[in-house]
């Protein structure tokens, strides 16, 4: 902690708890991440989010935007829960669903509003509830990858005409 203020999500733990005053158990709500996919100016690139149901805007590590070809909207004053008010600019960026090795999303990206600031150097990014319900929308085109046979990858039999006995064999109409 610095200044009253955590840095990193391992910065929140507990130093002391008096457990036999405690009238309700401690229960820490589990932290939820997802990967999204960002275009920037050479390919793309994965960012690996915090799903904050709290949040107001969705928030990017200002370090990620300097490969993305982002539209600036301006500068928006941050205020979170702990430290004090931040300013932060106001970016559009481009932005899909990640998914599994066997499935690729077809749908084309979209711009979702982001402001990039400097955030704890263990995220790289926070998505607020209605951004990440779009993407958790954009999910229904999730299709599975195709897979690309070529001829050196199948074994070709030849097939002889009319013997019944060999399973899958062309026969002579």
């Amino acid at each position: 902690m610095k200044g009253g203020m955590a840095l990193s999500s391992q910065d929140a733990f507990l130093d002391k708890m008096d457990l036999a005053n405690c009238k309700q158990p401690l229960q820490l709500s589990e932290l939820q991440y997802c990967n999204v996919l960002m275009k920037t100016k050479c390919g793309v690139k994965s960012v690996r989010c915090l799903k904050d149901i709290g949040a107001q805007i969705s928030l990017i590590q200002e370090d990620l935007i300097k490969y993305v070809n982002a539209q600036v909207l301006g500068t928006v004053t941050i205020k979170g829960v702990i430290g004090q008010p931040a300013e932060a600019t106001l970016v559009t960026l481009k932005i899909k669903p990640a998914t599994s090795e066997d499935l690729e999303n077809i749908a084309p990206y979209i711009d979702l509003c982001f402001a990039a600031c400097e955030i704890t150097p263990d995220l790289e990014a926070i998505l607020c509830a209605a951004d990440f319900e779009k993407l958790e929308d954009m999910s229904a085109y999730d299709v599975m990858k195709p897979i690309v046979v070529t001829g050196t990858d199948v074994s070709v039999r030849k097939c002889v005409l009319g013997d019944e006995n060999d399973i899958g064999c062309c026969k002579s109409q």
